[in-house]
């Protein structure tokens, strides 16, 4: 049984936590990497019922920095600890160099990377990855503003963050009920990172089950989807409902995702009036509000929520916007890197200023800065509205009431906003 969950962003690890918890498991997110220990965090009479998701926050860094982070925590948790390395399924981030470390701290004989996630329409075929039926390259993802991808074959991409041996394990095989034989044989040959092809939930399950008998020698590596169908068996919860009043929805859209926009424009067309929309300048977000800026969005998002009415905050408004990422690091002088980090923790100013009894963040980077900004070391995950998007409380020394909800910009279904209030 997974005990132990290692993303590498916070949308992430919510999307792979929800899982759990809708088998009946308690999950709490930890931001803090450095520190975060499983047996400190779980030491309740529900240990046996408990999953710890640790948000390393690396999906932007060097793939030094993002081994270093993995290393750590490892040392801070048991080497026989069960754990799962989730990571994104349009593969960004530094996956090579964080398996790599994690094979070299633990006891795992091989990783085995299985990045679909049928539901949302994320499929492998051939060793590559497809977008609702669209080869990765020529999606969105290709152009993303911090963490752009540049193949959409899975072995190319870890193979340009490790010098470990990657071999690739098609449908037929999965299909055929080979592909336990197949992992050993790779195995006996050396190889370090196998890449496995699924294009249906059915897939996934063959898989889970063919390599059951040799659970102990395998590091999982994959999306949220995967994890639905491991072997998991929890005492149900009884759901409670939370206090959380029925006050207006306040949705910080950060993420410059085409789905977030086109959720966005739905919401607004089919809203009843009920819905405002603050577009605020990314040049505004940039210089972290000159002058009284920061004063004139606070009154005008404020006001809106006052008057009982949903409200969401745009940092981009058509598809152009993540086009310009490049001219405005060479105007102000920033990395890719650096230009996000500007525009979240200006986010999270934005939004420590404000009152609301319901949050909905959109895009990782935005989400673990905003929660970081209103004093949260965590996130205690209590279900899912929709497939990828959680919901939960924040967990800090504040009394921080309010009920959030978190979404990765490319995830969620048109009406999402509507199912979150409808929810409420």
């Amino acid at each position: 049984m997974i005990e132990l969950i290692i993303a590498d962003d916070f949308t992430g690890s919510n999307d792979a936590g929800v899982q759990l918890v809708n088998k009946g498991m308690t999950v709490n997110v930890f931001f803090d990497w450095q520190h975060a220990n499983f047996c400190e965090n779980n030491s309740n009479a529900e240990h046996t019922n408990s999953v710890m998701v640790i948000n390393t926050e690396s999906r932007a860094t060097t793939s030094e920095e993002a081994q270093k982070r993995i290393k750590t925590v490892m040392a801070n948790n048991s080497k026989d600890k069960h754990c799962y390395k989730k990571i994104d399924s349009t593969l960004r981030g530094n996956i090579g160099a964080e398996i790599e470390a994690l094979l070299d701290s633990t006891h795992y004989k091989v990783a085995l990377v299985i990045p679909a996630f049928p539901k949302m329409k994320r499929i492998t075929k051939k060793g590559k990855c497809y977008i609702d039926g669209i080869e990765l390259i020529k999606t969105e993802f290709a152009s993303d503003p911090k963490t752009p991808i540049y193949s959409s074959n899975i072995k190319a991409c870890i193979e340009q963050q490790t010098t470990l041996l990657c071999e690739e394990i098609y449908l037929e095989t999965v299909r055929s009920q080979q592909l336990q034989h197949q992992i050993e044989a790779l195995i006996d040959k050396n190889h370090k990172i196998i890449v496995i092809d699924a294009e249906s939930d059915q897939d996934l399950q063959l898989i889970i089950q063919q390599i059951l008998p040799i659970q102990e020698q395998v590091l999982l590596v994959g999306s949220a989807g995967l994890i639905d169908f491991l072997p998991i068996v929890a005492k149900q919860k009884v759901k409670t409902d939370s206090n959380t009043k029925s006050n207006p929805l306040l949705v910080i859209a950060g993420s410059m995702s085409e789905t977030t926009q086109q959720q966005i424009s739905y919401t607004i067309k089919n809203g009843n009036n009920n819905w405002k929309v603050v577009d605020i300048e990314i040049t505004d977000l940039i210089l972290k509000f000159p002058d009284r800026k920061l004063t004139k969005y606070i009154e005008q998002i404020q006001q809106i929520l006052d008057y009982h009415q949903h409200c969401i905050v745009r940092t981009s408004s058509n598809r152009a916007d993540r086009h310009k990422i490049d001219s405005y690091c060479q105007k102000y002088q920033l990395t890719r890197t650096q230009l996000g980090e500007q525009i979240c923790q200006s986010l999270g100013l934005l939004v420590n200023h404000l009152q609301f009894h319901n949050l909905f963040l959109t895009g990782g980077d935005v989400a673990i800065s905003v929660a970081k900004s209103l004093g949260a070391i965590g996130f205690k995950i209590e279900g899912e509205v929709s497939v990828g998007v959680p919901y939960g409380k924040l967990i800090s020394e504040k009394n921080l009431h309010y009920r959030v909800f978190t979404k990765a910009g490319g995830f969620g279904c048109q009406d999402i906003f509507l199912k979150a209030l409808a929810f409420i």
